[in-house]
């Protein structure tokens, strides 16, 4: 049960549940600058791969569906919301002669789960309408599924796994898993590679363009916010392409978008005037640069829609953005091999691997690695823990000594770190789904300019190479 994993995770599915429960309208306030980029940069490649629009694919996929089966065809949708979406894919069926089809609409929030039942109702088709309210990340299936969907879902699971795993083993060998979503970083921040470019895009913008629709002030920096600091915003959005790979087998595949996003989102997108043609340049211009990044591999899409099966199938792209090149390898901060373009604090992402993710501010640790005598972080485990993997390298003037791991304040475990690059496994049990402050204290330091060992003020205990989180 959702309570029994611990206090962080009900705070987050209850903050999913208050942000949706009042909305109405989820797909239809994008600013005037996300159509005009659409239109040119993302409908061209749409039609080189024969997509007539995200609506059409799933409606086309279900009808070829339903008119080879001898039987109704069950839909499954990831996060249906209020319906509305899916209950049009019933009426443009309808308006074909395709009406053995069966919908399934699952969905965490009730408030919008009970206004798509009384809009099914009121369209005549509750009959065909089966309502599910779940979690995503404890969902089981009990049925089969010819076609499942997942219409911006997917950047909202923590238990990636487990949720492509239903999928998976619920689909029709003939099934096909939709998907329109988000892959960047998590929390939808920027990789530092392209925040560096939007960063100097940033510097030429004048104020107006740097308006916070939120905040109604002109941003001096542009401001990368971490939208899963609280919620499920964007929790594994990086993880969503690299372990639906594990899973299942792509057909169709188009990745696009990455450095643009900021320009055409809620935030600033809006105060661009497309009456202007400076305003209008200047969008073209951003959407050149992010194909180019993007066709170069300096920057990895932010944004998918493809088709997924059981089964390997030949494979349709666009040009040479295949589902690898796609993938933004998070061992790196940088791809060029740099630490970072702009290092303000120590990545979680290349800190932590396996069974979890840091979920906030890290304290103690630096942005060349090293760590203070004590370093905090709060951890989110995505899967069960048994065991912590911990690497340490100490340069030969650190004396090294005993390392104490803690979790919320209470001891787990010690390590005895010495010269060199040391690797240990320490038995750390720690539940699936968990938020915990993570914290590693050192019995030593050194402040090398102080003990004239070099110009460092920084008081130092060892450099921590990595956390892996492993199971049994």
């Amino acid at each position: 049960m959702p309570g029994d994993r611990g206090f962080d995770y009900d705070q987050r599915l209850a903050k999913e549940r208050e942000t949706f429960a009042g909305q109405h309208e989820l797909h239809l306030d994008l600013p005037p600058s996300a159509h005009h980029w659409s239109a040119r940069h993302l409908r061209p490649k749409f039609d080189a791969l024969g997509i007539p629009g995200i609506d059409e694919l799933i409606i086309g996929e279900i009808r070829d569906r339903a008119r080879r089966a001898k039987r109704d065809v069950v839909v499954l949708s990831l996060g249906s919301g209020n319906g509305d979406q899916e209950l049009g894919w019933l009426r443009a069926l309808a308006e074909t002669g395709d009406v053995g089809v069966r919908l399934r609409l699952l969905e965490l929030n009730p408030d919008m789960q009970d206004r798509a039942r009384e809009a099914a109702r009121a369209q005549g088709v509750e009959d065909r309408v089966e309502f599910i309210l779940g979690d995503f990340n404890t969902w089981r299936a009990d049925a089969g599924h010819d076609v499942v969907v997942g219409f911006h879902a997917l950047h909202h699971v923590l238990d990636l796994e487990h949720l492509y795993g239903q999928i998976r083993d619920s689909l029709d060998p003939d099934g096909v898993l939709v998907v329109h979503d988000m892959i960047g970083r998590n929390g939808h921040r920027r990789w530092p590679e392209a925040l560096e470019v939007v960063e100097r895009i940033w510097a030429t913008l004048p104020p107006r363009l740097r308006r916070n629709a939120v905040t109604g002030e002109i941003d001096e920096q542009f401001d990368d916010l971490d939208c899963a600091v609280d919620s499920f915003e964007g929790i594994r959005a990086q993880d969503v392409l690299p372990v639906l790979l594990d899973y299942l087998h792509p057909s169709l595949f188009l990745g696009y978008a990455n450095v643009v996003d900021p320009f055409t989102d809620r935030i600033y997108g809006h105060n661009f005037d497309l009456s202007d043609p400076g305003d209008r340049a200047l969008l073209d211009h951003i959407g050149d640069l992010d194909d180019s990044l993007i066709d170069l591999g300096i920057v990895t899409p932010t944004h998918l829609t493809a088709l997924f099966h059981p089964a390997p199938q030949p494979l349709r792209v666009y040009g040479n953005r295949t589902p690898e090149r796609s993938v933004r390898d998070t061992s790196l901060v940088d791809p060029a091999g740099r630490v970072s373009f702009r290092p303000n604090t120590f990545p979680g992402e290349r800190l932590v691997s396996g069974g979890g993710l840091v979920v906030g501010r890290m304290n103690g640790l630096y942005d060349d690695g090293w760590a203070a005598a004590s370093a905090e972080f709060p951890l989110l485990t995505t899967a069960e823990v048994r065991r912590v993997r911990l690497r340490t390298y100490l340069p030969d003037w650190m004396p090294g000594g005993t390392m104490a791991i803690s979790l919320d304040g209470v001891p787990v475990a010690k390590a005895e770190v010495g010269r060199g690059l040391v690797e240990q496994d320490l038995p750390v049990s720690i539940e699936a789904h968990r938020t915990l402050r993570f914290v590693l204290d050192a019995d030593w330091s050194v402040n090398p300019a102080g003990t004239g060992l070099g110009s460092d003020r920084r008081t130092l205990a060892y450099i921590l190479v990595g956390l892996e989180l492993l199971g049994d």
